[in-house]
């Protein structure tokens, strides 16, 4: 009550003393029963608090945003994070504008996982165009630059993208992007060094033994993938909706540095992201106006993951002479409603996950309620 006191204290202070044209509040409370998603399921419940504020200045902004999110039986994965940031607009046309944007982060655990503790910095250079009437061009450019408290996990990214998005009168929406990133660790070399977390209680705590421990003397750890999405959304009626969207993602140089890759759920870690995995995955999604529009959405997702560089074990940690593949389906329903000034959701997903290191075989079931509330000050909506 200390914590949610100070933190609710200094957002209020942040929102006055910067006159804020807007701010936003969240809170989401969220029930695992697989929180280190595994074959050894450990449950736990996640409190997350969340703001947002934001001052504009002509075609600049600048902005905070903070959050605080606290696991009950696993207090030793809380983290909180914080934003600052500003972005700019310019317009070149009345139909196309660039917009640019500098945030610096820094994410902050508890002792017993500092060394995930990292400041970071990101760019983006971005291009938006209308080609016509019912059709958008756009481009990104990304740079983000990472230091952890553990050097080995450091690291500069980069990311280039360019999508299309085409509607049409009969409602149709179509949309495609191709991405391109390239992952440099800044400190590619190891000696005998490992990075180990207290794990008294053997598998049954939902952790190996050896997480994240990286190669020895492994070198040159440039990752560089590709990948390719596409979307296509078709409304019927005012109440009715649904997508059916894919994503294939490959892998043009490089691998993993770890022997380990393992996912949180809702808490990151420096061996999991975008550059993790090569592979493919499609979803569909309805979407249903109901009574006191109220908004449901419901949605399945399939997902074939290879880790290249990662080598699949048996339960006794022994090598089973292939790499890593995971193939997760996931169910989800969501139900959601917009006041004027806030907005709350109540969400189910679960998730099941065969892969062929059996350490990683599991079936998860996910619940989330939230509140988010939103103020526009002045003249800004």
């Amino acid at each position: 009550m200390r914590r949610l006191s100070i933190c609710l204290f200094s957002i209020l202070f942040l929102s006055v003393s910067l006159k804020a044209d807007s701010f936003s509040f969240s809170f989401f409370q969220n029930m695992a029963d697989n929180i280190f998603q595994n074959r050894y399921p450990a449950r736990d419940k996640l409190s997350h608090l969340g703001f947002y504020i934001d001052k504009d200045f002509s075609k600049t902004s600048v902005f905070t945003e903070g959050s605080y999110s606290y696991l009950f039986e696993n207090p030793g994965l809380s983290y909180y994070l914080q934003d600052v940031g500003l972005d700019y607009i310019h317009p070149v046309s009345e139909k196309a504008a660039f917009y640019f944007s500098l945030i610096g982060q820094g994410v902050f655990y508890r002792s017993d996982y500092a060394d995930f503790n990292s400041l970071s910095l990101n760019f983006l250079a971005a291009f938006k165009a209308y080609l016509s009437q019912t059709s958008i061009l756009k481009s990104n450019y990304s740079l983000d630059y990472r230091s952890f408290r553990y050097s080995l996990f450091d690291f500069v990214s980069h990311g280039l993208s360019i999508s299309f998005d085409k509607y049409f009168q009969t409602r149709t929406t179509m949309k495609s992007e191709i991405n391109w990133g390239l992952k440099c660790f800044l400190h590619p070399y190891s000696s005998q060094e490992v990075i180990l977390v207290e794990d008294s209680g053997g598998h049954h705590s939902g952790r190996r033994s050896y997480l994240f421990v990286p190669r020895t003397q492994f070198e040159g750890q440039n990752i560089q993938i590709l990948s390719f999405t596409g979307l296509i959304a078709q409304g019927i009626g005012g109440n009715v909706g649904f997508n059916i969207s894919g994503m294939k993602q490959w892998y043009l140089s490089g691998e993993n540095p770890f022997t380990s890759v393992e996912e949180f759920y809702m808490v990151e870690n420096p061996s999991y992201d975008r550059f993790a995995w090569a592979g493919y995955q499609f979803g569909a999604q309805i979407t249903l106006l109901i009574p006191w529009n109220i908004e449901l959405k419901i949605g399945y997702n399939m997902a074939n993951k290879e880790f290249p560089g990662i080598e699949s074990m048996n339960l006794e940690e022994e090598p089973l002479g292939m790499t890593r593949e995971d193939r997760r389906r996931t169910f989800e329903t969501r139900l959601e409603k917009n006041f004027p000034r806030f907005s709350l959701f109540l969400s189910y997903v679960y998730v099941d996950n065969n892969s062929n290191d059996p350490f990683f075989d599991w079936q998860g079931n996910f619940f989330s309620a939230g509140i988010e509330w939103n103020m526009f000050f002045g003249g800004k909506k």
